[in-house]
Formats: C-alpha cells, sequence, structure tokens
C-alpha cells in the first residue's frame, strides 16, 4: 500500500528520525503529496498499455475476432539518496553556552539541502547527465506522447497572458487542457515557480473573472498558507541549491527560441496513469562508521526512486513567458 512521508512521519516514534522527516516536508512541498510504495528489488517492472485491444460488433452464428491489445515493460529503479554528518564531541560539552547548536543547524541545513535536491531531481533529473539519480517528470513527459505536453500559446510565438484579453483566455485555455490531459483531471498536486503561483492571480484579475473555485487559500500541514487551483493544491517547487535559480526557471528555450519561458507541470500521482514514489524501505537514520574518535557521525540514507504507470498522466505546459516580462 502506498503511504505518503505525512503519514510515515506520524508513526515514527524516533524524535531524530522524525525531525528530518518533517524537514524534509516543510522544505519539499512535493514529498507532502507524494505517496511511496516499498519494493523489495533495486530494479522493478512498471508495465505500461501501448495499444488498446480491437472489440466488435458481430452478427448471428458469427465469432468475435480475439485481440489482446499491446503493452511494454518499463524498468524503473531505486537510489541511495542521503548523507553522512560528523560533529565534534566537544559541541557536546559547551552546549549551553552557544547561540545555537551546532549539531541541531547542520542537521537543518543538511535536511533542506535533501528536500531541495529531491524536489530539483523530482522534475530535472536527467540519465544522460547523472546516472545515480532518479529521472524526472521533465524527461519522462519528453518521451511519452505529444498530448502530454502543452503549449500556453496559439502558435511558437511565447505567451505574454496580461498582453490582451485574448492572451488571458489562451491562458486559462492552457490550463484547461493540461489538467484534463492529465489523467482526465484526477490530478493531486500543480508545480510551478513562484513568479507563475503569484501571477496566476494576476491574470484572473486581468480577465476579470472571479477566482471562485478556480483558485483559493486553503491550509497546509503546518497551517501555512496553501493555493489551490480547482482544489487541487499549487506548490512552489522552490530554488535550487544555489538559493539563486528557480528548480522550474525562468529561462527555458521557448519556441521563438528565446530563453524566457517557464513551464508548470501536472502531476497525477498513481499506478494506472500517473507517477508515484518507490523505496526499499522509508528513511533510515543510522551511527556512521567510528573512524574519529573526536567526532560523532550520523548517517541519513534512503534507498527511493519514482515509478510512472501508463502514458497519459503527467503533463507539462510550456511556452509561458516569465511572469517578471509581463505586460
Amino acid at each position: 500500500m502506498a503511504i505518503t512521508l505525512a503519514q510515515v512521519a506520524k508513526l515514527t516514534t524516533d524524535p531524530l528520525r522524525k525531525g528530518i522527516i518533517m524537514n524534509l516536508l516543510r522544505e519539499c512541498k512535493i514529498l507532502e503529496y507524494l505517496p511511496f510504495e516499498n519494493v523489495s528489488s533495486l530494479n522493478s517492472v512498471a508495465v505500461r498499455w501501448t495499444n488498446m485491444p480491437d472489440v466488435m460488433w458481430r452478427r448471428i452464428n458469427e465469432d468475435y475476432t480475439a485481440d489482446e491489445g499491446d503493452f511494454e515493460q518499463v524498468y524503473e529503479s531505486v537510489y541511495a539518496f542521503g548523507g553522512t554528518l560528523e560533529a565534534d564531541r566537544v559541541w557536546k560539552k559547551v552546549r549551553g553556552s552557544l547561540i545555537v547548536d551546532p549539531e541541531v543547524e547542520n542537521m537543518k541545513m543538511y535536511t533542506k539541502s535533501m528536500a531541495i535536491t529531491f524536489g530539483d531531481y523530482f522534475l530535472n533529473g536527467n540519465h544522460a547527465t547523472d546516472v545515480d539519480g532518479i529521472e524526472g517528470l521533465k524527461v519522462r513527459i519528453a518521451n511519452g506522447p505529444t498530448r502530454q505536453l502543452v503549449r500556453f500559446s496559439a502558435t511558437t510565438d511565447i505567451l505574454d497572458p496580461t498582453a490582451s484579453a485574448a492572451n488571458a483566455r489562451l491562458f486559462f485555455t492552457a490550463l484547461e487542457t493540461a489538467f484534463e490531459y492529465a489523467n482526465g483531471g484526477d490530478v493531486q498536486m500543480i508545480l510551478c515557480n513562484v513568479g507563475v503561483k503569484l501571477g496566476l492571480g494576476r491574470v484572473l484579475r486581468y480577465a476579470a473573472l472571479s477566482g471562485g473555485t478556480l483558485l483559493d487559500i486553503t491550509k497546509d500541514q503546518f497551517d501555512k498558507p496553501q493555493y489551490t487551483y480547482r482544489g487541487v493544491p499549487l506548490l512552489d517547487v522552490g530554488l535550487k541549491l544555489d538559493q539563486v535559480t528557480e528548480i522550474i526557471t525562468n529561462s527555458e528555450v521557448a519556441e521563438d527560441a528565446g530563453a524566457d519561458a517557464t513551464s508548470m507541470y501536472f502531476v497525477p500521482t498513481n499506478s494506472e496513469q500517473g507517477v508515484i514514489g518507490i523505496q526499499l524501505d522509508p528513511l533510515e537514520v543510522f551511527d556512521g562508521k567510528k573512524d574519529k574518535s573526536t567526532a560523532d557521525t550520523t548517517v541519513i540514507e534512503w534507498w527511493v526512486g519514482l515509478a510512472g504507470f501508463g502514458s497519459y498522466g503527467p503533463v507539462r505546459a510550456h511556452n509561458l513567458e516569465t511572469p517578471a516580462s509581463w505586460t
């Protein structure tokens, strides 16, 4: 049975492991909504339909023609993700005189780095550049049916949604199309950068539309404001490790050849027409090797991957001008 990291946190009794998981959830919103299925090997097989079987109308006293359709096997893998933290034993002796606890701060920084890295690879992971990490949605969608790549603009020209009322309508037409093409509208999260997240309300105001059920604000599990579009969480996936570059960048190459575009991703999370996480076991935290008598060592390790099912799951809506350049 698939279980989210948020559910694992509720079941975890070890304070250190629970704290690490909660930090991951705070820093990577994707992990709050992505379910994980336990697997028993480094490589697993997902089955994907390729051709539907033919059915027919028959006449009395005639037989049906048998046709089983076709499917393909897709191999998905788990990868070791985590790292080792070292802390000099002296910090335990002087902890009461410090403004901050170095061990605690280092753990916070490390788990934030893990969260950022997972979010980055979830979108941008590519085996052409790193075979040791998960392959992300951008590559998976590019290798799928062309229907799963939706263009915001009517032509190859990049779309500025606030340049005209017609452009605003094109923007929402693309949103509705991408939403519907992602597993028939059964979407669990919509991913974008902060400019697009804030810009959605801007386009609504420009088009003189009421937010209503389209755009709303609820609360996440940490009681923070959570934007939703048609009831689905609208998640800003944040910045890369350099804390400057957006994970979903504002410098994608548009179809008009300019490097000033961005995208949105519509993600179903199921084992029919979607993507889920796979793991050997839930995230582990354990003592590392005692190579140094002067330092305590902690290892965080998670054998984790992604599995994609079906051909008509995640959708990327692209060719949208970066919000900073909207009229």
